[in-house]
Parts: C-alpha cells; structure tokens; sequence
C-alpha cells in the first residue's frame, strides 16, 4: 500500500516541478523574450501615430520583456480608446520574439463639422462617418489627409440620419461627385453636386444643388438627374429637384 502512495507522490512532484518550470521559462526565462515590436496599418502616417500612443504606457510590450506577459486584451481596449482605430489584432511569434499588432483603420466617408463658443470665440471641431455611421475624430496630421471629404450638415445627428446620408453619396458620388450632402428638419436630403464634368473641376462642370426628398428610390431619382441635364437647355440650372421623379422641377 506505500508503494503506490509513493508513486502517486513521486508524480505529483514531477507536474509541479514541471509546471513550475514552464512557468519560469514563459514568464521569467530570456528565452521567450520580445525582440521586436511591429505596428502595421494601412498607412506610414498612422503607424508612427499607433507607435507614439503605445510610447511610455505599461502594456508589456518593452523590448526585453517577457513575451508571456503581453495582455493582448489590454492592447486592443487600450487602442480602440481611439475611435478611428476599428479593428485591432495581437499575434506573437514566439519563434523570433516579434510581436505583430495590426490595425485597421476606420475610412472616413464624409465629415461633420460642430461650432461651440468659449471665452468668446468659435471653435470649430471636425469628425469624421465611415460605413457603418460611427462618428470619430482624427488626430491633426490624419485629418488634415481628409480634407476633402463631402461635408455632411444637419439640424438633428442620429445614426438613421447619418446612414440616410451615406447610402445616397454611395448611390450619386459615382456619376454625381458630390462636395456637400443636408439633411433638412424634416429629413429630406440636398447635394450640392457637380454637373458637366467630374470631381476636380472639367472645364464645363458647375456646382449644382439637387433636392432629391426622402431617401426613397434614390437610383431612379438619380438617373431622372442625369437624363435632364442631358438636356441642352438644362445646362445653365442651379436647382433640380426630384423629390417626386416623376415630376421634376429644375430652375
């Protein structure tokens, strides 16, 4: 009856001693060490913009430091703080001790722009809508990149109102570049688009204003647009407005 208590014990001192020194050789050892910290996105500017973020903050992620330790958890929540970061995925190569961040941006589709008074001046702060509706702020350097972006102006803000607005700049951008997009109090939709030419400015193209109502049938409304300015005696109109098709009015 000793015998087998001695085998079980012998054993049980083996996966401890065992455990123990994996422990060790993860979390202490220089063998899993990190040799390098790589910051990939789709672009140089941001990835210096992720690396200064990550700069001087207890992540675990200081070359010499222990690979075992990284809170990949911790990283992700610590970047995504930034709103115009979307998605954010940490591998190790335990291998060569590289551990890769990637980051995928948020695109901004179009930009909103909010005034505030202080102290008695206008200060005015830019943010920016991908895809999906979200709001989100660039920092200066990235922003300045999105200048160009079709300005997005309304009386209420909303995540309707917002997507509203990006499913009719995805349906007339094409064939209708677009510089400005309103959504009125009572959510009918206003481009301020270019006719004649195409975004950059053709000899021949003008800014046009086209009201095109509820975010109804926006394709067909669309292709009624193009058809009349197709019309010689349309092409000196400021206004088109379809916001019954059927019956447009242009000025």
């Amino acid at each position: 009856m000793i015998k087998p208590r001695k085998g079980r014990l012998l054993l049980l001192t083996s996966l401890a001693t065992f455990f123990l020194a994996v422990v060790y050789l993860l979390g202490w050892s220089s063998i899993f060490d990190i040799e390098e910290v790589q910051i990939r996105s789709g672009d140089e500017v941001n990835q210096s913009e992720i690396q200064a973020r990550l700069t001087g903050v207890e992540l675990g992620l200081d070359v010499g430091g222990s690979m075992a330790r990284i809170n990949t958890r911790a990283i992700e929540k610590f970047l995504q703080e930034d709103r115009w970061i979307g998605r954010v995925a940490v591998e190790r190569n335990w291998l060569n001790g590289v551990v890769s961040i990637t980051v995928s941006e948020r695109t901004p589709l179009m930009s909103i722009e909010r005034s505030a008074k202080s102290l008695g001046h206008v200060q005015v702060a830019r943010e920016f809508i991908d895809d999906q509706g979200t709001l989100f702020t660039l920092p200066g350097d990235l922003a300045s990149k999105y200048r160009e972006v079709p300005a997005l102006r309304l009386e209420s803000d909303d995540l309707d109102t917002r997507l509203s607005a990006l499913r009719l700049l995805a349906a007339i951008d094409q064939l209708l570049p677009t510089r400005e997009i309103t959504v009125t109090p009572i959510s009918t939709l206003v481009s301020e688009s270019q006719a004649g030419g195409s975004a950059g400015g053709e000899s021949g193209s003008r800014w046009i204003e086209i009201k095109w109502g509820s975010g109804e049938e926006i394709e067909l409304k669309r292709d009624v647009v193009i058809q009349l300015l197709e019309i010689k005696g349309n092409r000196s109109a400021k206004t088109i407005d379809v916001s019954n098709p059927a019956l447009p009015i242009v000025r």
